[in-house]
């Protein structure tokens, strides 16, 4: 091998050690990076939110759902139990369920992306 061949080799093999640690995980044959999946809130099963009627009490929507993550200070005959899940890459998932109160008893419920 000449004199001049060697820093040419070495800039070559420079060049692709370089072209290759860059391209990151964007390269379909190095690992993926780990996709994180996020879950806030109440959890709100159907069986379960389908059990909630008007009339019940407080204690039976606890025992049933727990206490609900969010409470209005404003407005205490007014329960929200919000669910959110991220996963990375895709749209957020939201449930609400609003539950209104008058003498300890339900007399009203919304629901927001429930079935």
């Amino acid at each position: 091998m000449t004199l001049n061949a060697k820093p040419l080799l070495l800039s070559s093999l420079l060049a692709a050690f370089t072209l290759v640690t860059t391209t990151g995980c964007g390269a379909w044959w190095l690992p993926r990076a780990h996709k994180i999946e996020i879950q806030q809130g109440n959890l709100l099963p159907p069986e379960t939110v389908a059990k909630i009627a008007e009339g019940m009490s407080k204690n039976e929507v606890v025992s049933l759902l727990g206490e609900p993550v969010v409470t209005n200070m404003f407005d205490r005959q007014r329960w929200d139990y919000i669910y959110s899940l991220n996963r990375s890459g895709d749209t957020p998932e939201a449930k609400r369920l609003t539950l209104i109160f008058e003498n300890d008893r339900i007399v009203s419920i919304e629901k927001d992306g429930l079935s």
